[in-house]
């Protein structure tokens, strides 16, 4: 499995679009493939700043520390003991009944993350967060992102994630299969001015991966507008979105 195909299952699994049958297997894989473990939490930390507003809660009995001591179990998880101590056992976000997959979000039609099971993965995603543990940190610190953003589409379902970075450079993570028909492309677009209108931060023409590196722009900022539109190949003739918008979000700084 690519790195691609990896990233596309963890943030259908982070974003709760999986199926029980499906999450199980997730759960299990994440266990034994690390690569795929890291992008799990790597997009866990990243979509975190989004969804913030479930108030704190008192945690039933001895759920909590039950489920860090098994983590310190768990010889994949090399941060573990650090992450049992920087872990809060005496509050957290208690379940909202609306609110699915790992992150809480407000989705309709994703799975509740629920179980013993799932509140282990979620608390070793947790302590990960908690002490800065990030795909690729044992070959030293990855550049980090001024804002992030999720691109979701008309039904507010979420197809694309996006790190803008301060060098005009944006990462691209689908987290949906674009069609893409033949000569067509898709194109990212920023809108950091009004006045100055959109701006191609460049194309790319199938659901992958991919660090796109824009023009020169200002510091990306939060509330910034971010989409793709699906445009006639090569790309925009005029320099502005002539073709569909297919997914659109605003950006946010992330938790540092």
């Amino acid at each position: 499995m690519s790195r691609e195909e990896r990233m596309a299952r963890a943030g259908d699994y982070v974003l709760g679009l999986m199926d029980e049958k499906e999450r199980t297997r997730a759960e299990r894989d994440m266990e034994v493939d690390a690569e795929f473990r890291d992008c799990v939490i790597h997009l866990a930390e990243r979509f975190h700043a989004f969804d913030k507003d479930v108030a704190p809660a008192e945690v039933p009995g001895d759920m909590w520390q039950t489920v860090a001591a098994r983590i310190a179990d768990m010889p994949q998880m090399t941060a573990a003991d650090i992450a049992r101590d920087r872990l809060d056992l005496t509050t957290f976000q208690a379940p909202d009944p609306s609110r699915k997959g790992i992150l809480q979000l407000k989705r309709p039609y994703a799975h509740q993350f629920a179980g013993w099971r799932g509140g282990l993965i979620a608390a070793c995603l947790i302590g990960a967060l908690g002490v800065g543990y990030l795909s690729g940190q044992a070959m030293g610190p990855a550049p980090e992102p001024v804002v992030v953003v999720v691109l979701a589409d008309e039904d507010n379902a979420p197809g694309a994630f996006v790190e803008a970075y301060g060098n005009d450079a944006v990462r691209i993570v689908p987290l949906v299969d674009f069609e893409v028909p033949q000569g067509k492309t898709l194109e990212v677009w920023t809108l950091y001015d009004r006045e100055v209108g959109p701006v191609s931060l460049g194309t790319f023409g199938r659901s992958t991966e991919i660090t796109l590196q824009g023009p020169d722009q200002p510091m990306p900022q939060p509330e910034q507008l971010y989409e793709i539109t699906l445009e006639d190949a090569p790309g925009s003739p005029v320099g502005r979105p002539t073709g569909p918008i297919l997914v659109k979000g605003l950006a946010v700084r992330p938790p540092r």
